[in-house]
């Protein structure tokens, strides 16, 4: 089944190699299933993609490998979020910079489409401006005094690994900063523009690497915001509910839950999400002093958690499961639990009132 997880997310993104999933189809054991997913993948997007196969597994009760590929599809998600809003941010400060505008537009048009700005792309945006402004000044104080920006100076003195790996580029760079006479306008008005050049490439790599970070966050805030409109008992740590967790809890134990739960996926980019949380929680717990406990985290606590190791460990003997599957396994039940009750609420039909005689 590791065969299929790495076939699956190059089929996601190439929408013309689609063997994983085929055979996935037949592992599944059927056919008809094959033909189905065959016409149904002709015109899916890669995320319905992820659905497809989820929901084949789902059904095949395979709930261990839907977990997964469920949190490949939710790092699939994170990773498009977070490239579009780099995507955004580029276009909107390259406009801004143009035109010479200081204030961040309510909007940008794409091609024919319209697009809203996210408030919280504001302050990335203006860091943009500022440090397309930054090279501009710096090439034209280059090609005018074959000198180097104070800006470009600070940075190698806050990041002197860049000149220690290259003697060739630190010699340069001393000659460029010093007042040593005899240098050449024009050799050294080259070795400010190789200078620029590392810095320039040093940021865009700092860059790309801040964007994977921002996805991580992305993840745990989509998986919080399911959580949330899943509602109660359908997301569980240690016998405590998930959902009322995140209603009432502080906003430091949510802030720490955050950072536990990005830390998870920081070691395993395809933790499933109820690793996520448990990670998430457990880590929240441990830093917060005196195991300070929000409403969310109930004084029932142990006698919960002891309930649900023996529900889990009674699942795993009767059933022959992993533990990751028995878990997978009662949260399929408890949902289904509650929607059936919900189902009978939304049938009951009241008695007649009596008729007064």
């Amino acid at each position: 089944m590791a065969r299929f997880g790495r076939d699956f997310v190059r089929a996601a993104t190439q929408p013309a190699y689609t063997e994983g999933l085929f055979t996935a189809a037949e592992n599944i054991g059927a056919a008809p299933a094959k033909r189905r997913m065959q016409e149904q993948l002709a015109s899916a997007s890669p995320l319905d993609r992820f659905d497809i196969a989820i929901s084949q597994l789902t059904n095949a009760g395979k709930l261990g490998e839907a977990a997964r590929l469920t949190a490949q599809r939710d790092k699939y998600v994170a990773d498009e979020q977070a490239r579009r809003e780099d995507k955004v941010t580029s276009l909107v400060a390259a406009q801004m910079f143009t035109t010479g505008a200081s204030e961040v537009p309510e909007s940008i048009t794409i091609g024919d489409q319209q697009l809203s700005i996210p408030s919280n792309l504001r302050g990335d945006i203006l860091e943009e401006v500022n440090t397309l402004q930054t090279r501009k000044d710096a090439r034209e104080l280059a090609m005018a005094e074959g000198k180097l920006s104070q800006e470009y100076q600070d940075y190698f003195t806050n990041n002197p690994q860049l000149l220690e790996g290259d003697p060739m580029l630190s010699e340069q760079y001393s000659r460029v900063t010093s007042d040593e006479p005899g240098m050449l306008r024009t050799a050294r008005v080259r070795a400010v523009k190789s200078l620029i050049e590392v810095v320039d490439n040093d940021r865009k790599q700092r860059s790309e690497a801040k964007t994977g970070e921002k996805a991580l966050a992305v993840q745990v805030e989509n998986l919080m915001e399911k959580i949330r409109s899943e509602g109660s008992r359908t997301w569980m740590w240690m016998g405590n509910d998930m959902a009322d967790f995140l209603e009432d809890a502080e906003d430091d134990e949510i802030k720490l839950f955050k950072e536990q739960a990005v830390l998870k996926l920081q070691q395993n980019r395809n933790a499933t999400e109820q690793e996520v949380i448990d990670y998430g929680m457990s880590g929240m717990r441990e830093k917060i002093s005196g195991q300070k406990q929000s409403d969310a985290i109930s004084e029932n606590e142990e006698r919960l958690a002891a309930q649900e190791e023996a529900n889990i460990k009674g699942v795993m003997e009767a059933r022959g499961i992993s533990r990751e599957e028995a878990i997978n396994l009662i949260s399929q039940l408890r949902m289904g639990l509650r929607s059936s009750a919900n189902n009978r609420m939304n049938q009951f039909v009241p008695p007649p009132s009596p008729t007064p005689e």
